[in-house]
């Protein structure tokens, strides 16, 4: 099985990097995410996923409000880029310096206005992340070998 490292700043507590399946099914229902603001059912929420070859973005909104910018990547060979991309948002929103993933699959969560959210509201967003990195390194992985 696939091992991924789900990152936050200093002074944040881990987030939850666990597979809620009921939270996989909505994202699976949710279309245009990619480069599309979408809205998320039944909440204040909005999300979009910038897609690149071995790395992702997923941005999450509270109505207009920018809260989270999460940085996935897949492969080691394109580590090195999507950390230094995490630097520079480290740098911008003054949240310390980032700690180096472990292994080449990991998220690097950004807050940036996380204080505009509820409890639950950090929790789905958490659980969103992990869904889509799951979903698109699945699909990642589907592209390389159609045989899976």
């Amino acid at each position: 099985m696939y091992q991924m490292a789900y990152l936050a700043p200093p002074g944040y507590p881990d987030p939850d990097g666990s597979f809620d399946k009921d939270i996989v099914n909505m994202t699976a229902s949710i279309k245009g995410v990619d480069r599309k603001s979408v809205k998320v059912p039944n909440s204040a929420l909005w999300i979009q996923l910038k897609l690149m070859p071995d790395a992702g973005a997923f941005e999450i909104k509270k109505r207009n409000d920018l809260v989270y910018i999460n940085l996935f990547c897949f492969e080691a060979e394109h580590a090195d880029n999507v950390f230094s991309a995490v630097n520079r948002l480290y740098h911008k929103y003054k949240l310390g310096t980032p700690r180096r993933p472990p292994g080449p699959n990991w998220i690097h969560t950004i807050p940036v206005a996380e204080q505009l959210l509820r409890v639950n509201e950090i929790q789905l967003c958490q659980k969103m992340t992990v869904a889509y990195y799951w979903g698109v390194y699945s699909q990642l992985l589907k592209k390389r070998n159609p045989l899976n």
